[in-house]
């Protein structure tokens, strides 16, 4: 997800109407950040780029505060609350890994397919893995259930 290009002019606009706005997103000294470099090189593709991609993650972290805002069940409001920290986490310029935000489109506008729900035992076993355990070995049969 990217924003349309426009002038060094346009998008340091446009970052700028966000964080003078009613309650700004997390980053504001990124996106200071990214209007000097814009002023300073206004012909220079690389700060166009990093920009649109930073106005890319607003409109992402605003969609998501807003999903969480009218979740009513709790995985799900977890899943946009962890979504909600990787998109803060970039607009503060903690990581560039945009992986998290194919996850955030698939969740804000689901694509009609779904998939069959995992079976417990199967549930059980990955997470068990993504907390690092080893789901076979001899232990207290509770512990996972």
């Amino acid at each position: 997800m990217t924003i349309d290009g426009g002038s060094a002019l346009e998008l340091r606009r446009r970052i700028g109407d966000v964080y003078l706005g009613d309650e700004p997103p997390p980053g504001t000294s990124r996106a200071t950040w990214l209007t000097t470099a814009l002023a300073r090189e206004p012909d220079n593709l690389e700060f166009h780029a990093m920009a649109r991609d930073f106005l890319a993650v607003i409109v992402l972290y605003r969609r998501l505060a807003a999903a969480l805002d009218a979740v009513e069940d709790a995985p799900t409001g977890l899943v946009l609350h962890g979504l909600l920290g990787h998109a803060t986490a970039e607009l503060v310029g903690a990581t560039r890994e945009p992986g998290w935000r194919a996850a955030a489109l698939d969740l804000l506008d689901p694509d009609g397919k779904t998939q069959a729900p995992l079976d417990h035992d199967d549930a059980v076993r990955l997470f068990a893995f993504a907390l690092g355990l080893d789901p076979d070995a001899d232990g207290p049969s509770d512990a996972t259930h």
